[in-house]
C-alpha cells in the first residue's frame, strides 16, 4: 500500500513538472525570433546594424545569415560581437534550409542587394540567401527588406531611366510576393508592431482554461467501472445519480484523466 501509494504521489509531481515545461516550452516558442540576412553592401549598414540591435533590446531573439559575398566584403565579425546573435549561417548552410524556416517566425533584409532582388522576382534560388528569402515568402511569413542599396547602387541614384524602370519592377515583384519594405524610420514601428501581437496572441492562448463537458451515465446504470470512464474525454464532469456505485479503479481513472465526479 505505501509502494502504491508513493508511486501515485510521484505519478502526480511528475505530471505536474511536466505541465509546467510545456507551458515554458509555449512561451519560448511564441518568442519572436528574427533572421538577419546580410548581403555584401556596406552601405550605411553600421546605422542598420544598431536599428537592429534596439530590436534585440526589446526582446526578439536575433541570429545571423550571411551571403556569399557577405562573408568576404563585411566586417562579419564586428557584427556579430555587436548582436550577439542566438545562430550564425553561411551559405554553405543552404542544405539546413528546411529546418532554418521552421525555427524563425521573421526575416530582415537590412542590405539586400539587386542580385538578390533579381534572383528572387524571377525565381532564380540558386544561392543561400535568395533561398531564404524566398521560402519564407513561400510559406507566408513575413519578410522585412529594406531596398536602399538597389536604389542606390554604389550610394548613389541611377539617371537611367531603363535602369530605374527594371529596379522598380523588381521592387513591386517582390513586394506584391509578399516582403514588407522598410528603412531606417519604419523597421522599429512595423516589427515591434508584429511582436507585439505575437505575445498578446501567446498571452491568451497561455491563459485559456479548458473548457468541461458535463456527461451523464444513464439511469439504470448503478455501477461505474474502470470501462465507464475509458470511455470518457479528459477534462470532463461526470454527473452520477444518487446510490450509483463507483469502483475504485473507475476513480483512479477518473483522477487519472481529470474527470470530476458530480453525484446529484
Amino acid at each position: 500500500m505505501k509502494t502504491k501509494i508513493t508511486s501515485k504521489v510521484l505519478e502526480d509531481i511528475s505530471k505536474r513538472l511536466q505541465g509546467e515545461s510545456i507551458i515554458e516550452k509555449e512561451k519560448e516558442d511564441k518568442t519572436l525570433k528574427a533572421l538577419i540576412v546580410l548581403n555584401g553592401s556596406n552601405i550605411d549598414l553600421s546605422e542598420k546594424i544598431e536599428n537592429i540591435k534596439k530590436l534585440k533590446n526589446r526582446g526578439i531573439k536575433v541570429s545571423l545569415a550571411f551571403s556569399f559575398m557577405a562573408e568576404r566584403l563585411l566586417d562579419t565579425q564586428r557584427i556579430i560581437n555587436t548582436l550577439q546573435p542566438l545562430e550564425i549561417y553561411k551559405e554553405e548552410d543552404i542544405i539546413k534550409l528546411k529546418d532554418i524556416s521552421k525555427e524563425y517566425s521573421i526575416i530582415i533584409g537590412p542590405n539586400i542587394t539587386t542580385n538578390t532582388l533579381s534572383k528572387i522576382s524571377l525565381g532564380m534560388i540558386d544561392t543561400f540567401i535568395p533561398n531564404l528569402i524566398w521560402t519564407f515568402l513561400y510559406q507566408g511569413k513575413k519578410v522585412y527588406l529594406d531596398f536602399n542599396q538597389v536604389k542606390n547602387y554604389l550610394g548613389e541614384e541611377t539617371k537611367n531611366k531603363e535602369i530605374l524602370n527594371i529596379t522598380n519592377r523588381y521592387i513591386d515583384t517582390i513586394k506584391k510576393m509578399g516582403a514588407i519594405e522598410i528603412d531606417d524610420k519604419n523597421i522599429l514601428e512595423n516589427i515591434i508592431k508584429d511582436y507585439r501581437d505575437l505575445q498578446i496572441e501567446s498571452q491568451t492562448n497561455l491563459n485559456k482554461v479548458p473548457q468541461t463537458k458535463e456527461e451523464e451515465i444513464p439511469q439504470a446504470k448503478t455501477v461505474i467501472t474502470e470501462k465507464d470512464i475509458i470511455s470518457m474525454s479528459s477534462n470532463n464532469k461526470l454527473i452520477l445519480p444518487k446510490g450509483t456505485i463507483i469502483t475504485p479503479l473507475a476513480k483512479d481513472k477518473a483522477r487519472e484523466k481529470n474527470i470530476k465526479i458530480e453525484i446529484k
